[in-house]
């Protein structure tokens, strides 16, 4: 039986994968076999292309303990639209520093 979703932003999963990842894979595996029919290479470095492209995907897809929520994807197109003509403080007392001691 189907569930509806709890919001419009959850992430739909299929087996063990979340549909947004599938097709994050998918994608940078389309994009291999474009570059593929321009660039030529060997069996072997054909094969070593393809699973660089997938672990790539697969690190698009991580989520790092810093950001639960977002994926590797989002922090770089974040990196990307980051203005670096603005300069944000960090408060020494917002950091949490442990002393050992």
């Amino acid at each position: 039986m189907y569930k509806n979703p709890k919001n419009t932003k959850q992430e739909i999963k299929l087996f063990a994968f979340y549909l947004l990842d599938i097709g994050i894979v998918a994608a940078l595996l389309f994009i291999a076999t474009y570059v593929m029919k321009v660039v030529h290479l060997s069996g072997g470095m054909t094969i070593f292309y393809y699973i660089l492209s997938a672990a790539f995907g697969i690190f698009l897809c991580a989520k790092t303990p810093n950001h639960p929520i977002d994926r590797n994807l989002s922090l770089l197109l974040y990196l990307l639209r980051m203005d670096y003509n603005k300069y944000h403080a960090i408060d020494i007392k917002d950091i949490n520093i442990v002393k050992k001691g």
